[in-house]
């Protein structure tokens, strides 16, 4: 083995300490005693994490995918960065919700593909992070990132928006408090959850609503 062998080995394998010491812990950022409170099939699902390079699956179906027109207008703006929001309103649109383990186990990404009848396919994508301090992050492209906090609600995940920066190099620049995000993970049993959200706007209200079912997928 060359010594620039063993230098990349030693490398990887200090990145993966690093990312170990920073891993994924819901029940840490719930908090112990809110943790305890959730629905045990919320705490099951949120506790197995995708491994690195791996993936979990779950389908089902949007029953409700609103945008109000100023809601279209930023999803399709926030191209430039990615594809934060739903492209396009719809009813019961089938969605497939995948989760993907990288850096390590560092991060998780999110993602959310919209079949609708009458459009193609559209991929809704985000990664959700363990901040230094202990908090959860949820990053879009172009370094715009926002703090989430959770909460137990009569047994209910909910993830609420806190504030939102964008990273350029080590600085944190804070960016106006324009929209409050809202999730619902709430578990309905026999293996299916419900998955609802909102993003309003202080001005224009209501942007997006989106609630449906899900089941985990069959492989």
């Amino acid at each position: 083995m060359t010594s620039t062998s063993i230098q990349l080995g030693r490398s990887e394998s200090a990145a993966a300490r690093r990312a170990e010491s920073n891993e994924f812990d819901f029940a840490r950022v719930v908090g112990a005693a809110a943790w305890s409170r959730l629905a045990p099939p919320i705490r099951q699902r949120f506790s197995e994490k995708p491994k690195y390079r791996e993936a979990i699956h779950y389908d089902g179906i949007m029953h409700v995918v609103h945008c109000s027109a100023a809601g279209w207008l930023l999803a399709q703006a926030a191209r430039l960065i990615g594809t934060p929001f739903a492209l396009h309103a719809g009813t019961d649109v089938p969605v497939t919700i995948t989760l993907r383990g990288i850096d390590h186990g560092a991060a998780i990404v999110w993602e959310r593909t919209y079949w609708y009848p009458d459009h193609p396919a559209a991929v809704v994508s985000s990664e959700k992070r363990m901040a230094a301090d202990g908090g959860l992050l949820e990053c879009v492209g172009a370094g715009i990132a926002m703090r989430l906090a959770l909460e137990e609600r009569c047994g209910a995940l909910h993830f609420l928006s806190l504030g939102y920066f964008c990273k350029v190099g080590f600085w944190r620049i804070p960016l106006p408090n324009w929209l409050s995000t809202h999730v619902i993970h709430e578990d309905l049993g026999g293996g299916r959850f419900r998955f609802a959200m909102t993003v309003r706007n202080r001005l224009f209200g209501l942007l997006f609503h989106q609630d449906g079912i899900f089941h985990s997928k069959e492989v």
